[in-house]
């Protein structure tokens, strides 16, 4: 991963040093809309160096959440799927 990509990121949309955003849970990134909210435009290279970066998993968190019969949006998510750890469990397998 590029060491740039790497400072210049931030799970803090609050934090205008840093350009891009790194979703953990999606393992996703993007350029943050600063707006006062939490929204980005996905990127899929990076834009300092041009490596291609990981796919995101925002479809799979959802597949699995729906599995499980949970609504993201009124019911509590379990703590492994807040993080990385879903999708890193389920690449060991």
């Amino acid at each position: 991963m590029c060491e740039q990509l790497k400072l210049n990121s931030s799970t803090d949309f609050d934090d205008v040093d840093k350009p891009t955003s790194y979703t953990e849970k999606f393992d996703e990134y993007g350029l943050k809309i600063f707006d006062g909210g939490s929204s980005s435009i996905l990127i899929e290279f990076c834009p300092f160096c041009g490596e291609k970066l990981p796919k995101s998993k925002r479809d799979e968190w959802f597949d699995e959440i729906e599995k499980l019969g949970i609504d993201p949006w009124k019911d509590e998510v379990p703590e492994k799927y807040q993080t990385d750890k879903w999708f890193r469990e389920n690449a060991s397998r």
